[in-house]
């Protein structure tokens, strides 16, 4: 079950099929890096095909769905700015059309019960998938994060969306004091197992993006979102609140993280849902949150709360692009 879960994860990794999942590494200075390069044919599926496609998303059956793109319904409005209300408005009666859901619930729809069975020590995450390839890229990019985020021993770290909770606990192998916040309590047990078994200072809450476990303002030296920026539908409050969460000098890094450098049928907003196949099958599935990003929007939003950006490549892994944000 535990690795039918993790197959789950690889097959809705958070980049487009249509892209390259190995990128050369590109100069490394502010607002640079390779990210979501397009191309390749699509065939446009509809609403009414989500229901096959997701099915055959859980069976593993993806030949005859690669290349399909979801074309947005006729009352999708591109004329709406972006940071209005009523664009947010008009993505969540998206989420509704490809979910077959209402409303939106973070406790409810983005909740992963099977993860309570999982091994948390000896194949957690994905060890269990027993893919070489997508195993050594995770761990690349564990490496790239844990090279990047500025720590020494004793700094306070918080992870949100934290899952398994492996890079959280290679910090705090290093010496940092991690909180990490997962809406998914199942999570939050294995990462409980992991801390104590590894007599490690790592600490899971229940709760969703924006909790500070700390009770004090600029208590973190890391905020790390590795692969769960992209489920947090209010992203505008939580980029907003991030220098409020950082001690001085203190980092933001988003790793592993749907963001375009183009508008594409896959992401033809600067924001919103990918419009994949693999992606909204999924949504189709579970009701997740599986947004994307234009680059340069989601940059201006963060510039717009006082950071400036760097941004480092790793030739082989994707999920080791690192967005490092500090503040001006």
């Amino acid at each position: 079950m535990i690795r039918h879960i993790v197959r789950e994860f690889m097959r809705r990794a958070p980049f487009t099929s249509a892209g390259h999942l190995s990128v050369p590494l590109a100069r490394q200075d502010d607002r640079t890096g390779s990210r979501m390069s397009t191309g390749g044919r699509r065939q446009e599926m509809t609403l009414d095909d989500l229901d096959s496609a997701a099915l055959d998303f859980q069976i593993g059956n993806l030949d005859g769905w690669h290349g399909h793109v979801l074309a947005l319904p006729s009352w999708f409005e591109h004329s709406q700015s972006p940071t209005s209300q009523a664009f947010r408005n008009q993505m969540l009666r998206l989420w509704s059309a490809i979910t077959g859901r209402t409303t939106y619930s973070p406790v409810e729809h983005e909740d992963t019960p099977e993860i309570a069975d999982a091994d948390a020590l000896v194949r957690p995450a994905f060890y269990a998938s027993s893919d070489l390839h997508y195993a050594g890229a995770q761990i690349i990019a564990m490496g790239h994060i844990v090279m990047r985020s500025g720590l020494v021993a004793g700094d306070r770290v918080l992870e949100y969306g934290a899952g398994f909770g492996q890079t959280a606990l290679a910090l705090a192998r290093l010496g940092a004091h991690v909180d990490t916040v997962d809406i998914n309590p199942a999570f939050c047990k294995v990462v409980k197992r992991s801390a104590e078994h590894f007599l490690a200072s790592l600490t899971p809450h229940q709760g969703e993006f924006g909790l500070n476990p700390a009770g004090n303002d600029n208590a973190y030296k890391l905020v790390l979102f590795y692969e769960s920026f992209h489920h947090c539908f209010d992203f505008f409050s939580l980029i907003e609140k991030l220098p409020s969460l950082l001690a001085p000098g203190g980092r933001v890094i988003l790793a592993g993280e749907p963001i375009f450098d183009e508008h594409c049928p896959e992401l033809p907003y600067p924001w919103g849902f990918r419009l994949d196949w693999e992606n909204v099958a999924v949504m189709r599935h579970r009701g997740w949150m599986e947004l994307g990003f234009q680059r340069e929007f989601l940059l201006d939003l963060f510039a717009q709360a006082g950071f400036t950006c760097r941004v480092y490549t790793d030739p082989n892994s994707h999920w080791a692009t690192i967005y490092q944000f500090q503040q001006a």
